[in-house]
């Protein structure tokens, strides 16, 4: 009987796997998904090093004035006393925007492309995976928490505290460097580009990345170098994916004479 048993649940998962492997929508919703859930409970799982990601944000920043591109505090300034809605507008964005728009752009990609969504994927997970990494060897708090002039725009304009020493955070709060929002938003930026048809939603696409990177930094959650390192993350992943992982197929000639053959056969003999 217990013999019995163990076929039968054998069969059962078995049958399972045959179902799942002819549903190739429902297997890339539970990758992308468990990718996510997984990069998440990471983030969690590692603990905040308060002393060390103080001092690492002071490198970023002094590195920043040394190269004369620390313009984190006059970007806030000038968003808070010309344009404090659109500042909230921001927050509700960083909050929660950039996470639903890259969501369905990964859902538009693949309806679009199913190699394209194939390498696109691979490349987001990568950057992710070399993030971990870095937030857990290099601990950076975002500059609203490094004491370096910047306010938390979050939480003084819409009460939303993304964590502090003081509070529970939604997620690790010492995990500034790198900026997947900046690395994530070349990335929908690049897919956008390369398989939209309409030239407005590319132009969009292009305009995308400076929007997020202005967010980013006006609402004080990182440092204009955190965004640089984000987009190198971000190339790291796609260099993975295409090279390593196999990017998109190219139509061999082979394929491409097939594919003209195809309606000249269908049915019958070539004529």
């Amino acid at each position: 009987m217990a013999m019995l048993a163990t076929r039968l649940r054998i069969t059962r998962v078995a049958g399972v796997w045959s179902w799942l492997r002819r549903r190739d929508g429902l297997q890339q919703i539970l990758i992308v998904v468990g990718g996510f859930e997984t990069y998440e409970a990471m983030r969690h799982f590692i603990r905040p090093n308060w002393p060390a990601a103080i001092a690492n944000a002071h490198r970023v920043f002094d590195f920043e004035r040394w190269g004369h591109f620390a313009w984190e505090r006059g970007l806030q300034r000038l968003f808070l006393d010309g344009v404090p809605d659109l500042v909230q507008a921001m927050n509700l964005f960083y909050f929660v925007g950039h996470f639903l728009l890259t969501g369905i752009f990964f859902f538009w990609l693949y309806h679009r492309s199913r190699d394209g969504f194939r390498s696109f994927r691979n490349a987001f997970l990568v950057a992710s995976l070399i993030a971990l990494f870095m937030y857990w060897r290099f601990p950076t708090a975002p500059p609203r928490l490094a004491d370096v002039g910047l306010d938390d725009t979050l939480r003084t304009l819409s009460n939303i505290d993304i964590g502090s020493r003081h509070s529970a955070a939604f997620s690790n709060p010492v995990a500034a460097v790198p900026s997947l929002h900046a690395g994530w938003a070349v990335g929908v930026a690049l897919g956008v580009i390369r398989y939209a048809r309409s030239t407005v939603l590319k132009a969009l696409a292009a305009v995308y990345p400076i929007v997020v990177v202005l967010t980013i930094v006006v609402t004080g959650n990182h440092f204009i170098l955190d965004a640089v390192a984000g987009m190198l993350v971000m190339a790291v992943g796609f260099m993975v994916s295409f090279r390593l992982l196999g990017g998109p197929r190219v139509p061999r000639e082979s394929d491409e004479t097939v594919a003209i053959l195809a309606p000249a056969t269908r049915g019958g003999a070539v004529r």
